[in-house]
């Protein structure tokens, strides 16, 4: 422990506080006396002059940069570009127009738009008006963006025309630029008088908030022209720049994005939804684009390091600086980016709440001589010019070097204050103990963070990422760094899970690195060596990826209860309380190949399917001489629930073809045909606030059995479907059979006036998607295969050609299923389940049978990139879907194969891919 004359001499950025006593606090907490306060010289050194100006606007210093280069690109977007005086001119007419409607300075205005070039002009011509915008994303939910127009008691909504129809219910005077500009052509191009102040507002942004609704949080000009000019400074922003324009308007990292680049005569570059489809999309388009500075959400990095790793693709010359923010970025990833690209592009790690204008903080690891062998965190680096940084106890004393406290940020970043919300303003956004001017302010955080020996800072976690389990007080952020250091371990998050209520343990989620293998004992054991008892997870689930909100970043709140096969637990086995839970446990043993199973433990959780449960009712029939529904099962997912229906001998006799997936959530139902398992890796991406059912086979319920027609299939499960949703518009999905079964219940649904907003097919092909080849092609193909294989390829085609196209199907349906059941042997897969393989005759003779009609609606088809073409037929590549579809098909390739596209790693693009579809078509709806 150092006493205060070590302090003095130490460097260590600590000297005596000689201006205690008139400290000054509006706290009602009791304020002790601190020894020390943190020296901000190292700031005050690196201050700029960036807010003497006369120019007290953002507005007022991008009319500046346009007199100096009024030719230059300032937007691209698909091909078309507007010049920085074009941009000006625009942005003044719709200014002019404004202010002759009545704007006033601090009135709020909504702007709600896809990423398009009026959005920008409408920032512009927003403020240049003397008012303030609020960006209202059009892709969030309904209620969502209604709450942020009546909390912003907004006057004028701008808009784009397509947009108009599904805004929620308002009392704003709608103007759409896109196609009303005949409206603004008349005013005037020149700059307006100004009739801003620095306080006045410039736009408010919202957040998450803790109650449940968003907190608009109120940035003014001085923020905003701080923010702008530090930042041009420090990424060295230049005239031929081409700066990515990334996020969505509702993420506060477009203010980065745009208003920087527009002061130093940079080229924005708006990017395509298409550019993030994948990796090598994302490249390619940044490389056509000649981007030069890339601005990305850390968790979207993180998968870029890993796709520029799986591709072995360069990054693209031209970029020269990557900067990455939002949440802490991977010390491994870094370290394997550096590996990849050297030490170019410059790479900059960044850390700021909304709350005080974008960033706060800026951290280079290689000027700042950053270790790639040390297991130390990146550090989240120094603050921006005149901003000031404080760690702090709970009684605002600063704390030693290298002890962790709260941080607050001060300086002209930091935001008026929430909208509306005075109490929460009041406790977040304090007096500044440390300033004599009264109007100095502090935003409070809640994140904790300790300073480094050299005076970066590291971000530690959130106050609220603490939990307190069995009377011990954990931050989770630390058992995630030591999960980072496992060398296998790409990504860790561990949360504090209650789902058995009343008993709260630890759950860490993993992200494996590049799917290398993980043996969770031994990471377990790796865990024991850093960390007491009462901070080992509970249980560790292996994940593809991690659910992400709409600004990319990691979704704490979505993360899935239970996940297949891969928990580990330390709890204890349950053992049979008699001997019908003995004969059960025997059977789940026999059925799963797993020992030791408890009478508690879940059939899902050890790898349960809607075929292995096919598997389990035979066994259970067979030694039990007791028959039941298959979808029993899933909802008495245990040994003990299961033995406790048959011991009371009340098994339903009546169909329960619809199985509850997820059942709560406010947002509409998905329903998902012909499967229940295998839809089980898709869930965990499409977030928690939506219901999910399965409709599955009704093999053993009865009266109500299969038919051969996919229109009385549809008719059957539309009688159980409208059980849950009388009304739509309804959601429908299936894949393979499940998708041509959702296709004709969405038609069926239609002549009963009834809408279906979204259908979608994974792998559906009708059988008319099989094509013959040219016979150039054929013999081609003939000929290389015998050059290969010799005489058994033509024994082997001799063969094969006996067979017919609906035999050959049957037969992959029958491989596909021996695979996903895990069988090898030809008889087992017949004896696995005698009820599934007359499913099978079922489908391949309702799939014959079935003529589509015509159907007007949209339609997303995920398309299995591993097909089956062959020697003699090609598939349609829209699966044989066009003629039947009035509006279209939208098709995304997926990697795998059939049943592969919905297992790990593939399904991770689908359930993301799929999540965003949902909240569009919920926003049109």
């Amino acid at each position: 422990m150092m006493n205060s004359q070590d302090f003095l001499t130490s460097g260590d950025g600590y000297l005596p506080n000689k201006e205690t006593d008139a400290l000054k606090t509006t706290h009602d907490v009791c304020v002790d006396v601190p020894l020390y306060t943190h020296d901000i010289s190292s700031v005050e050194d690196s201050q700029v002059d960036l807010t003497r100006s006369h120019y007290v606007s953002i507005h007022q210093w991008f009319e500046a940069q346009v007199k100096q280069t009024p030719d230059a690109i300032a937007l691209s977007f698909q091909g078309q570009e507007l010049t920085y005086d074009a941009l000006n001119q625009r942005a003044n007419q719709l200014a002019h127009y404004l202010q002759a409607l009545g704007v006033q300075p601090d009135e709020l205005i909504a702007i709600c738009m896809n990423r398009c070039m009026e959005m920008v002009i409408c920032f512009l011509g927003v403020m240049k008006a003397g008012a303030a915008y609020v960006p209202i994303d059009p892709a969030y939910p309904h209620e969502r963006r209604a709450y942020k127009l009546r909390d912003a008691s907004v006057r004028f909504i701008l808009i784009q025309q397509h947009l108009v129809e599904f805004l929620p219910e308002h009392n704003a005077r709608v103007i759409c630029p896109d196609t009303d500009w005949h409206d603004m052509a008349p005013y005037s191009t020149e700059n307006l008088s100004l009739l801003t102040t620095p306080e006045h507002l410039a736009y408010v942004i919202y957040t998450s908030g803790s109650t449940g609704n968003p907190k608009g949080v109120m940035i003014t000009h001085r923020g905003m022209v701080h923010h702008s000019k530090a930042i041009a400074q420090e990424f060295n922003l230049q005239a031929g720049d081409r700066v990515l324009q990334f996020s969505s308007m509702s993420f506060d990292i477009i203010i980065e994005e745009v208003f920087p680049s527009l002061i130093s005569g940079a080229t924005i570059v708006l990017r395509t939804e298409d550019s993030i489809s994948s990796t090598r999309q994302f490249l390619e388009f940044i490389e056509q684009e000649r981007i030069t500075i890339l601005d990305l959400p850390t968790a979207f990095w993180h998968g870029l390091v890993s796709g520029l790793s799986l591709l072995g693709v360069p990054m693209s010359p031209d970029v020269r600086l990557v900067i990455v923010g939002g949440e802490k970025a991977s010390r491994a990833l870094y370290a394997e980016w550096r590996q990849l690209v050297g030490e170019y592009p410059r790479w900059l790690n960044t850390y700021g709440p909304t709350e005080t204008t974008v960033t706060a903080t800026i951290y280079d690891p290689i000027a700042e001589g950053y270790d790639l062998s040390s297991e130390a965190d990146i550090p989240i680096g120094r603050p921006l010019p005149n901003s000031q940084i404080y760690i702090l106890d709970e009684n605002l004393n600063p704390v030693p070097d290298g002890d962790i406290g709260e941080l607050y940020i001060g300086g002209p970043g930091v935001a008026r204050g929430y909208l509306n919300l005075a109490e929460r303003t009041a406790s977040k956004f304090i007096a500044n103990p440390f300033s004599d001017r009264p109007y100095d302010k502090l935003y409070r955080t809640g994140d904790t963070a300790r300073y480094l020996p050299n005076g970066t800072l590291e971000f530690i976690g959130r106050i609220d990422f603490q939990v307190k389990i069995r009377g011990f007080r954990i931050e989770l952020l630390e058992i995630e760094t030591y999960l980072e250091q496992y060398p296998s371990v790409q990504q860790g998050i561990v949360l504090a899970r209650e789902d058995v209520p009343g008993e709260k343990r630890l759950v860490a989620y993993i992200i494996p690195k590049h799917g290398q293998p993980i043996q969770l004992s031994a990471l377990r054991s790796f865990l024991q060596t850093k960390l007491p008892a009462y901070m080992i997870p509970a249980a560790v689930v292996v994940m593809d990826s991690f659910p992400m909100t709409p600004n990319g970043k990691v979704d704490r709140r979505a993360f899935p209860e239970h996940q297949v096969a891969d928990l580990v637990k330390n709890s204890e086995v349950v053992l049979p309380i008699d001997g019908l839970e003995a004969q059960l446990v025997q059977i789940w043993e026999q059925i799963l190949n797993i020992k030791p199973i408890g009478t508690t433990d879940n059939f899902m959780d050890l790898g349960g399917t809607s075929l292995l449960a096919a598997r389990l009712a035979d066994k259970i029939d067979e030694k039990l001489q007791q028959s039941w529904p298959l979808s029993i099962i899933f909802q008495a997912p245990t040994i003990k629930q299961l033995a406790d229906i048959l011991r009371q001998g009340n098994i339903p006799n009546q169909s329960l073809s619809l199985v509850e997936i997820q059942p709560k959530g406010s947002q509409p139902p998905l329903f998902l045909f012909e499967g229940v398992s295998i839809y089980h890796p898709l869930i965990p991406y499409l977030g928690l606030d939506r219901p999910i059912y399965a409709l599955i086979a009704v093999v053993k319920d009865g009266v109500n059995g299969p038919v051969n027609q996919v229109e009385a299939i549809a008719d059957y499960y539309i009688k159980e479907l409208v059980k849950v949703q009388p009304e739509g518009p309804y959601y429908l999905g299936g894949l393979s059979f499940g998708g041509i079964v959702a296709f004709e219940v969405a038609q069926q649904l239609a002549a009963k006036g009834q809408e279906t907003a979204l259908l979608v097919m994974f792998d559906s092909m009708l059988l008319s998607a099989y094509k013959p080849l040219p016979i150039q092609q054929r013999l081609r193909f003939h000929a290389q295969k015998i050059a290969k294989q010799g005489i058994g390829y033509i024994v082997s085609s001799i063969v094969d050609k006996i067979m017919t196209l609906t035999d050959k199907m049957t037969m992959l349906a029958r491989k596909t299923i021996g695979r996903y059941l895990k069988v090898k042997e030809p008889t087992e897969l017949m004896s696995c389940t005698t009820d599934y393989l007359m499913r099978d005759k079922i489908i391949e003779q309702a799939e014959r049978a079935y003529l589509p009609k015509p159907y007007a609606g949209k339609v997303v088809m995920f398309k299995a990139l591993d097909s089956e073409d062959g020697k003699s037929v090609s598939l349609d590549p829209d699966l044989g879907w066009k003629p039947y579809l009035k509006d279209g098909l939208t098709i995304y390739d997926v990697p795998g194969d059939h049943l592969g596209i919905l297992q790990e790693p593939n399904v991770g693009a689908i359930g993301n891919r799929m999540k965003l579809l949902l909240e569009e078509v919920v926003v049109l709806h």
